[in-house]
């Protein structure tokens, strides 16, 4: 049998050994991915294990590309077929801010064993939904036609909505008992307002693995 004093101080060493690796990396942004422990052999009343870490930088939240760019909030009708308005110096007219932040909630750098969904539901939202303490929006709201979003923009849009998606009701959006499956970006308008906005459509269900 194992003691807690035992447990205790193996818990402490892994935390010292990861800090010390970590404080080794380079740059602000770095995490653990994942620690493995095996046990190599027990003699006597000693267990010998092997645990490896594995590291990661640069991404936000530890899943997502940061963004490398400045791009224009959206573009009106790009969902009917109109062209994306691009980055913000016109030089790659291939996406736009909303585009480059759904591509990145849809494809975090970890994903789960889930094969498919069930009981599938889709919540919308927009910044007026979650404002901050201060009742500001935490998701694009503006009145520029075309408002550029810098890259600490997108970046704060980003987390925000990932917080807000992740986060069950009532505080975010997230069902009770359901997994996030993915969202859509939709570049709005409130007409008389002036209003442009990102509207977000997310859904969600129950996930089932199947292992065949």
């Amino acid at each position: 049998l194992v003691s807690m004093d035992d447990v205790q101080v193996l818990y402490q060493q892994m935390v010292d050994t990861i800090t010390a690796q970590l404080n080794s990396i380079a740059g602000d942004v770095k995490f653990l991915r994942f620690s493995d422990v095996q046990q190599d052999s027990v003699v006597g009343n000693t267990a010998y294990i092997t645990y490896n870490n594995g590291y990661g930088q640069g991404l936000i939240l530890g899943l997502y590309q940061p963004f490398a760019d400045n791009w224009i909030w959206g573009t009106l009708g790009e969902d009917v077929g109109v062209s994306p308005a691009g980055n913000c110096d016109g030089t790659d007219l291939t996406s736009d801010g909303s585009d480059e932040i759904q591509y990145r909630l849809n494809h975090p750098a970890a994903i789960s064993a889930t094969r498919g969904y069930t009981d599938i539901v889709t919540k919308e939202m927009t910044g007026f939904d979650f404002p901050d303490e201060n009742g500001n929006p935490r998701l694009l709201v503006t009145t520029d036609i075309n408002h550029c979003m810098s890259i600490d923009e997108l970046t704060e849009n980003l987390i925000n909505a990932d917080d807000i998606i992740k986060t069950p009701v009532p505080t975010g959006l997230k069902p009770a008992g359901k997994s996030f499956i993915n969202v859509v970006i939709i570049d709005d308008v409130i007409v008389g307002a002036a209003y442009n906005l990102h509207y977000y459509k997310v859904s969600y269900g129950i996930p089932y693995f199947n292992n065949n």
